[in-house]
């Protein structure tokens, strides 16, 4: 939160990383797809859109199908904050890459895949 701050960047809620983690800017989702990988629940999901909409780091368009089917996208500001993000999460685990050792870090990375799987 810290380095978010640092960066000028508002803080990034839990909810709001699992957005973020599963957008691209050459990507929009469904919510329902969204919650599916992440592993939430839809209602969890569009919470979380919602917020994230009303900030203006996410774009809704009609998607294909059904007349209510939209999809979510990541506005210019949503790309820049989730950018942000992901340089300090590399940052983070190179700082705790050097404190644990290449070896515990893959054995750790491992061990956070199998317990929450994407």
């Amino acid at each position: 939160m810290e380095r978010l701050e640092a960066a000028g960047v508002d803080p990034i809620t839990p909810a709001h990383a699992t957005v973020l983690a599963h957008l691209d800017p050459e990507t929009s989702l469904s919510v329902a797809e969204l919650a599916r990988r992440a592993g939430v629940t839809r209602q969890t999901m569009h919470r979380a859109v919602t917020q994230l909409l009303g900030e203006g780091l996410l774009t809704r368009s009609p998607g294909p199908g059904f007349p209510r089917s939209t999809l979510i996208g990541l506005t210019d500001a949503g790309c820049q904050r989730r950018d942000v993000a992901l340089g300090i999460l590399r940052d983070l685990e190179q700082v705790l890459g050097s404190r644990l050792g290449p070896a515990a870090l893959t054995e750790l990375r491992s061990s956070l895949t199998q317990a929450w799987p994407q």
